[in-house]
């Protein structure tokens, strides 16, 4: 028996990805990966390899890259101190990474080509851009409130609308705030109604774009629902969550996706 398992062995070694570690004690310890992260994991475009078995590509995004691209950034969990998209480029005086770029000006001129209006009002945010909206917002906030309403009152009633310096996804450079002419290009509840915002719903995803704060989200995202507001996850995972019905999802929001893309990435050792 142990010589039928030693030839074995010395069979498949040579077929074995030469990155696997050669002792049991130096493979990396791994947490169980949730039901959605096992449910994406199976997907043909989750995890593409090269001759050796390396992560190239996870849900067709560059492997080296992932993790930024789809990092969830929320009121509870903000990007690391000091980070800058590092591939910023214009867009019609605004700035987008370069890796989302094509799909941006692909959806618009799809949009375009049906005659519906989509015009980019803000892109990459810097955090002290970022720091300014939401101070500007609080003090609005307290001035409508009159002089009785403290500041930490008035954090509270705009924490549903504006994300504080770091926790924005803007300063990713992967989020755009899209509206159109129908409502004079204002970021408002009612684009969602507007042609441009319907065309979206339906298109956006096929494009790598996903919205992050759904109608049924807010108990979840912490923030109110924001028809115009959509970020770049690449159109791989974003047909996923479109394949799942996420914008009308009783339960399941766009971060769910992202920390299970996480997981992957934690799977694959992928830095």
């Amino acid at each position: 028996m142990q010589a039928s398992v030693l030839a074995l062995v010395l069979l498949l070694g040579p077929l074995l990805p030469s990155w696997l570690p050669s002792h049991r004690d130096d493979w990396p310890s791994y947490r169980p990966l949730s039901s959605l992260a096992l449910r994406l994991r199976v997907e043909p475009s989750a995890v593409t390899r090269d001759l050796d078995g390396r992560p190239m590509k996870i849900f067709g995004l560059p492997a080296a890259e992932a993790r930024m691209l789809l990092i969830p950034v929320d009121r509870e969990r903000a990007l690391p101190d000091g980070f800058t998209p590092p591939d910023l480029t214009w867009m019609g005086g605004r700035l987008i990474r370069k890796l989302a770029l094509p799909d941006l000006q692909a959806m618009i001129e799809a949009a375009d080509k049906e005659h519906v209006d989509l015009a980019p009002i803000s892109v990459y945010r810097p955090p002290d851009e970022q720091s300014l909206a939401f101070e500007a917002a609080i003090w609005q906030a307290m001035a409508r409130g009159g002089p009785s309403m403290t500041r930490e009152e008035a954090e509270g009633r705009m924490a549903r609308f504006v994300a504080p310096p770091g926790h924005s996804q803007h300063q990713l450079g992967t989020a755009v705030d899209l509206s159109s002419y129908e409502i004079n290009y204002a970021l408002q509840p009612t684009f969602a109604e507007t042609e441009a915002g319907r065309w979206l719903e339906r298109n956006a995803w096929q494009f790598g774009f996903v919205l992050s704060y759904t109608r049924n989200g807010e108990e979840r995202t912490g923030y109110a629902y924001e028809p115009w507001h959509y970020r770049w996850i690449g159109r791989d995972l974003a047909a996923a969550l479109q394949h799942d019905g996420y914008l009308d999802h009783p339960t399941l929001i766009a971060d769910d996706y992202l920390r299970a893309a996480e997981e992957i990435l934690a799977f694959e050792n992928v830095p």
